[in-house]
């Protein structure tokens, strides 16, 4: 971590000290009051006794009369139930001071449908009757939203309180009783944390309201919406609501409060949804979470319909699945990696405890104070803060991503095209030059034909990591992203192109120098499927120019590579193959199962065999196997090479045998393309092959296209030069159909003059056919070379090709290409 960021933290961190003290301070101020009831702060005694009523028709009077059916027991004793009871709760008060004293009766629970309050005298004789409850018209807001009563308690006397509850609802309701500073106490501690949780409720809808109008996320509306039910739901647990709403809605509400319910869980489950992207994925948690929203939407009207004790029981049953579900989706994302998940995992924390208390607390295993009143209202205080948090660290972690993807390639993961433009301009700006250099992966647009993304993608990563290697131990090469601990030089093209920036002033030769040993050092081979794929490199150096652009700059580099080689990729025919062929080819190769046939050429003047071309065939393939195609999936594949040297180890082998039978002068031709000229030291495998099989090297003849003599015209001419010292010859083949033959009769040094069957096919019929192959025959013979002429299919054409005074034939006229020992006997037969 840099300096600048530490000192941001150290920031952050100081901010959050004083936020937690300020938090701890009133939180000293908001002390729990309900410590601080009468019978500790006053000589006020009080005697207990309760009695439940399963039939709902017990009176006042009857109450009274039966004192042998009370439970004479503490009021957090009783076993409050979500049922159709009324609970009955007798309270003897007995001042023994000298002064009167005025008392504030407090019912924790402004649900409560009814509570009647029955004060009596000594003699059991009703002196006041009170009524709270929302179902109870006529009272004040503050009389709704904290029941209570105000008793005056004259020095020296004693008197009885009776409570009456009747509620369809939470029917426990907590009774203490205060003298007027502590009630104050109270009342300031319960609207101090009341106004916080509104005030920041409402802070955090607003301004997840904006950010839904800038972001348009459906998630900050779901947000808002959970939210809101926290308000409900609290506001009728709590009593605030009354302040929040119309009175008749607040009413409406506290009736039907287990809709609040409802509806927070509906929102928690729907934001856990919304917020980890399950809709993007449409999984079976996702299915199963839309399921469980239409079931809680549907109980939450059903609850309209039926009494509240009856609907809550539903509703927690609801809540196991609910939580099981929850945890499962956001497992799931963690174990995938979903960074920004961390603050609503937090968030889930203080719901649990929260969710865990309320109800613990009205069932009485855990005693009531303010504190574990309040604590659900906290909890969810304390969610929403984090949801919050988790909401901006969202939105922060898909700012991020979107600025990932626009500086990094989305298949590779690699920098792109707009970092490389980056670093051009922080050089521009520090009046720095600098060479860019291209490399390109050799037929890579020919690979991703039969490779799937993915594997395409694997490939350029893995080549520009050995890259990154390479380059890292030279600081000339500069980091295209600074800010990271890792200061990546490479960025990728696309393309199979990859590109990095060189600093170092110095000569055009050293630099090339240095990549060609950078070249030496990448993949040569890439294993995949079974498949060793052939790796070869070509690259490209652009030396800065005053007043350059970084698009003019980029186009000279891809330029610098199109000039290097041309690239024939997009020009390559279409085919449709897979690995597998690729995969099959390659074992055959090493099994052993290819085989060559021999198609023969006739000499014209005398008719008999001189030679034969060697033809690849693949015996054990399916029969409707283009050979043509096979060659370019060779070629696409890296398996050229490998294919090639095993056809040049064949011909020598085929020449080795027709030596034994006694053909001296027999020659085998072999087809090379430009790419067997990546083979190392290809010329060496040539004589190293001839020797092993102890043939003549003239008895070996290579025909090259006027195609490979354009895409590489300078290693070609030397490649030539060093046939023709070995001592084989070198054949131009498909004369004719190139853009610069004659050109190449002069740069060369060929043998023979193979004219192209596209010419002979209707030689017959087609005059300036005839012209040409005319003209060819005597250029060939005028430059001292022998001219053979494929394609020849009928004795006609043969006998004009005589006429015009061609030197060798070859076509189906005298044979298709065939095995080894047919074409001994076709030797056979043309000698006698």
């Amino acid at each position: 971590m840099n300096n600048k960021a530490l000192k941001y933290h150290f920031v952050s961190f100081f901010i959050l000290a004083t936020l937690f003290f300020i938090i701890t301070t009133l939180s000293t101020h908001l002390a729990s009051p309900t410590r601080y009831t009468i019978d500790k702060t006053a000589p006020v005694y009080t005697h207990t006794a309760y009695r439940i009523d399963d039939t709902e028709s017990l009176t006042l009077k009857e109450f009274l009369s039966e004192p042998k059916k009370l439970i004479e027991q503490p009021f957090e004793y009783i076993e409050w139930d979500l049922a159709a009871k009324d609970y009955w709760l007798k309270l003897d008060l007995e001042n023994r001071q000298s002064k009167a004293i005025d008392l504030f009766i407090h019912f924790d629970n402004p649900m409560v449908d009814y509570l009647t309050l029955f004060e009596l005298d000594a003699d059991q004789k009703l002196i006041k009757k009170t009524r709270l409850g929302d179902k109870v018209t006529g009272l004040n807001l503050f009389q709704y939203s904290t029941p209570h009563a105000l008793l005056t308690l004259q020095a020296n006397e004693q008197t009885t309180l009776v409570v009456k509850i009747d509620t369809v609802g939470i029917s426990k309701t907590p009774i203490k009783i205060y003298g007027k500073n502590e009630f104050q106490h109270l009342i300031r501690s319960q609207v101090g944390i009341w106004g916080i949780f509104i005030g920041v409720l409402i802070m955090a809808a607003l301004y997840n309201l904006v950010l839904f109008f800038g972001i348009r996320d459906r998630v900050y509306l779901i947000y808002i919406g959970y939210i809101i039910s926290a308000l409900l739901l609290m506001g009728s647990v709590l009593g605030f609501g009354f302040y929040l709403w119309p009175l008749s809605w607040q009413l409406f509400f506290n009736e039907h409060v287990v809709f609040s319910n409802y509806a927070i869980a509906f929102f928690t489950v729907a934001f856990c949804t919304m917020f980890l992207r399950y809709h993007k994925d449409n999984c079976r948690l996702y299915k199963l979470s839309i399921s469980f929203l239409a079931l809680l939407f549907s109980f939450s009207l059903i609850s309209f319909f039926m009494l509240e004790y009856h609907s809550s029981k539903i509703f927690f049953a609801l809540m196991v699945p609910l939580y099981i579900l929850c945890i499962c989706m956001i497992y799931k994302k963690l174990v995938s990696g979903f960074r920004w998940a961390k603050f609503y995992v937090m968030s889930w924390v203080p719901l649990i405890i929260g969710a865990a208390v309320q109800p613990l607390e009205l069932t009485g295993f855990i005693p009531y104070s303010f504190a574990t009143r309040h604590l659900f209202l906290i909890a969810i205080l304390c969610e929403i803060v984090l949801m919050a948090m988790a909401l901006a660290d969202r939105v922060r972690y898909q700012r991020e991503k979107a600025l990932y993807h626009a500086t990094h390639s989305q298949q590779t993961k690699l920098l792109n095209q707009a970092m490389l433009k980056q670093a051009y301009m922080r050089m521009i700006n520090e009046h720095r030059n600098a060479n860019l250099c291209l490399l390109k992966i050799e037929q890579f647009n020919a690979l991703m034909s039969i490779l799937n993304p993915t594997q395409s993608s694997h490939i350029i990563t893995t080549v520009a990591k050995s890259l990154e290697h390479q380059l890292s131990k030279q600081r000339q090469f500069i980091s295209l992203e600074s800010s990271l601990d890792t200061a990546p030089k490479v960025a990728d093209l696309g393309n199979g192109i990859l590109a990095f920036v060189s600093t170092k002033i110095q000569p055009q030769d050293e630099l090339n120098e240095e990549l060609n040993t950078l070249c030496k050092q990448l993949p040569k081979q890439y294993q995949i499927s079974g498949l060793d794929l052939q790796l070869y490199y070509r690259f490209s150096i652009t030396e800065p120019v005053e007043n350059d652009g970084f698009d003019s700059w980029l186009q000279r580099g891809y330029l610098g590579l199109s000039q290097k080689h041309q690239n024939t990729d997009t020009t390559a025919p279409h085919i449709d193959m897979d690995l597998s062929l690729a995969v099959s080819l390659q074992h055959a190769i090493r099994s052993n199962s290819l085989a060559i046939y021999l198609q023969p050429i006739v000499n014209l003047r005398t008719g008999t065999i001189v030679g034969a071309e060697a033809l690849l065939r693949w015996p054990s393939a399916d029969k409707h196997l283009d050979i043509e195609q096979l060659i370019l999936l060779a070629e696409r594949t890296g398996l050229i090479n490998e294919l090639s040297l095993w056809v040049i180890e064949k011909a020598c082998q085929t020449v080795a045998k027709l030596n034994q039978q006694g053909y001296y002068d027999h020659t085998i031709s072999v087809n090379l393309s430009a790419k067997n000229l990546a083979i190392p030291k290809l010329i060496e495998k040539i004589e190293n092959s001839i020797l092993k099989h102890g043939v003549s090297a003239a008895q070996l003849k290579f025909e090259l296209t006027e195609f490979a003599l354009i895409k590489n015209h300078t290693d070609m001419v030397r490649f030539v030069n060093e046939l023709n010292k070995l001592g084989s010859q070198v054949i131009l083949d498909d004369f004719g159909t190139g853009y610069s033959s004659l050109n190449y009769l002069v740069n060369y040094s060929f043998s023979t003059i193979k004219v192209d069957k596209s010419f002979i096919l209707d030689l017959t019929n087609n005059e300036t056919h005839q012209v040409i192959v005319k003209t060819a025959i005597d250029m060939a013979h005028n430059l001292d070379m022998n001219i053979t002429v494929e394609g020849i299919e009928d004795q006609t054409t043969e006998q004009l090709l005589i006429k015009m005074g061609a030197d060798q034939g070859q076509g189906f006229y005298y044979s298709k290409a065939i095995p080894f020992d047919e074409y001994l006997s076709l030797i056979a037969t043309h000698s006698k």
